[in-house]
């Protein structure tokens, strides 16, 4: 009796253990790889240095980095809470560098291929990128 019962737990635990609720594709870290971005003519790597690393949780986002253009430099970094809907992706700001971001709402449209994801922004409430939008790709870090 006491093995159908050892038996029984162990089999209960292994089953619940299967059970854990399905992680999203961007829960994880991120290294920056490529940009470009909207208000610079420059892009990432090629003619702006540096690094930025960004990572999301079940609700949460933070990123931290810092770029080097010319002999400006910028640090980078930020967090706050987001949602996705398919690759419909928004951040709600809580931090960042730039003050004048905090508390907004931002737009962008996300697609991973393997272990690359890409984000396009600002999308607008159609969800529609301008002409002239920032692209922003990002290798999962292992």
């Amino acid at each position: 009796m006491k093995r159908l019962i050892i038996l029984g737990l162990i089999l209960f635990v292994t089953i619940g253990s299967y059970a854990q609720e399905k992680k999203s594709p961007i829960e994880g870290a991120w290294k920056l790889v490529y940009a470009k971005w909207a208000a610079f003519d420059q892009t990432f790597p090629a003619l702006v240095k540096g690094s930025d690393i960004k990572i999301w949780t079940k609700e949460h986002f933070a990123f931290v980095g810092q770029f080097k253009a010319d002999t400006m430099v910028m640090d980078n970094y930020g967090w706050g809470t987001y949602t996705l809907t398919g690759n419909k992706y928004t951040e709600n700001v809580v931090f960042h560098a730039d003050k004048p971001s905090i508390g907004k709402s931002i737009k962008l449209l996300l697609e991973i291929k393997n272990d690359t994801l890409t984000q396009s922004y600002p999308a607008d409430d159609n969800w529609k990128l301008p002409t002239k939008y920032s692209t922003e790709k990002y290798v999962r870090v292992k």
